[in-house]
């Protein structure tokens, strides 16, 4: 009785909160690298993430959503090496709501703070002769 009392009186000073995005998709550039005075390094890319359902008519539809993902320091350093435009990759981290100021125009900006990430797929490799071809405009 005297445990459940003070898990009760805890409970009532502690309030769990949990800011915890997964995600899964297609990197949109390659990353960009920022390197600061202090040689620590900012890397961003944006992600696309897709869902596909059907809309009243029963038409297939799919809708993208483009999300920004910033890495710090030592997993920026793996990002600027490893992620490139198109690879699948799962991130996870937090949100985070920022906002500055520009010309006089508070801008707000929503960014996803990543801690880890795992490469499922790499993007495919243009062999540079097949690109030529495809852009000479020549019919085969």
């Amino acid at each position: 009785l005297v445990a459940n009392q003070t898990i009760k009186s805890q409970a009532r000073y502690f309030s769990p909160s949990l800011n915890k995005v997964i995600l899964m998709g297609n990197v949109g550039q390659d990353p960009k690298i920022i390197q600061f005075e202090n040689g620590k390094k900012l890397a961003t890319f944006s992600l696309a993430t897709s869902r596909r359902y059907k809309d009243g008519e029963g038409n297939l539809v799919e809708q993208t959503e483009w999300h920004k993902v910033r890495f710090n320091n030592e997993k920026a350093e793996l990002v600027e090496r490893l992620i490139k435009k198109g690879a699948l990759v799962t991130i996870d981290g937090s949100i985070r709501y920022d906002s500055f100021n520009k010309d006089g125009v508070e801008i707000h900006t929503t960014n996803i703070l990543a801690t880890n990430f795992e490469i499922k797929a790499f993007p495919k490799r243009v062999n540079p002769e097949e690109q030529a071809e495809g852009q000479s405009g020549e019919d085969a």
